[in-house]
């Protein structure tokens, strides 16, 4: 009768770590956090819009959008699910970080000027709603909130007041 007592190789403890803590999916939270799923609808249907009137020849039948707006939309929905406010993301004409580069910024500011008023006819309800997150303020950076909560905490904590006079000559 033998048994097998071989220790476990640096490669099978790899491969417990690596299954053991999976990466996150953002993309996943497009589909989770409500308020990135109807944003990413809202710049694909404005992108759609864009692409018709001004791609008529490139478009594909699959999806509606040529493959400079195709691209466009994926670059945006990566954009959107990194998105460090999550559910409390502010429309991009308020947001406080400029998570686009120049080129694509300039690109989305185009199809949003062009096809906001648009889709006022086309999808009354999104673009409404998108009105109305329009007019509130944006917060704060994400970022700011984790700083400056440990510091607001340090300042409100109450200095110890002197018990008696003699007590405050001594410090």
């Amino acid at each position: 009768m033998t048994t097998d007592t071989s220790a476990p190789t640096d490669a099978d403890a790899k491969t417990r770590c690596s299954a053991a803590a999976p990466k996150p999916d953002r993309m996943a939270r497009l589909e989770t956090i409500p308020v990135l799923k109807e944003e990413a609808e809202t710049i694909r249907l404005m992108a759609e819009l864009y692409c018709k009137a001004h791609h008529p020849e490139l478009r594909s039948t699959e999806d509606g959008l040529c493959p400079e707006c195709r691209a466009f939309v994926e670059y945006a929905r990566k954009r959107l699910a990194c998105c460090p406010y999550g559910a409390e993301k502010p429309v991009c004409a308020k947001c406080r970080i400029h998570c686009y580069k120049p080129a694509e910024r300039e690109k989305a500011r185009e199809i949003m000027r062009w096809a906001g008023p648009r889709l006022l006819w086309r999808h009354p309800i999104l673009t409404l709603k998108h009105l109305l997150k329009e007019r509130r303020e944006a917060p704060e950076k994400p970022r700011n909130r984790r700083e400056t909560a440990p510091a607001a905490a340090s300042k409100e904590a109450p200095k110890e007041a002197p018990k008696s006079p003699s007590d405050a000559g001594a410090r």
